[in-house]
């Protein structure tokens, strides 16, 4: 059965925030601890976020995060470059 996900999904801003902790490696409970939340929250928002993108797993969602745009690594996929700097 093929893992359809879906671009664009609707997402909150609290899930965005999730995922940008998600993306520095921080576990469900470390995240809990910085939003000042529980853990079960965490896991909550992570089943809707699995449910909203069309994801199974946290490296899934970090892949569909940054091919959507919703997160950035490294400089990579975070914005355009200024008109100025590009040679032509």
């Amino acid at each position: 059965m093929a893992n359809f996900m879906i671009p664009h999904a609707n997402l909150s801003e609290r899930e965005i925030e999730l995922i940008e902790l998600l993306s520095m490696g921080l576990t469900n409970q470390e995240i809990a601890i910085r939003l000042m939340i529980s853990k079960r929250t965490v896991d909550n928002h992570l089943c809707n976020i699995f449910t909203k993108t069309g994801v199974k797993n946290r490296v899934t969602l970090l892949n569909w995060a940054m091919d959507n745009g919703k997160i950035c690594r490294n400089g990579f996929n975070c914005c355009l470059l200024p008109c100025d700097s590009i040679k032509i």
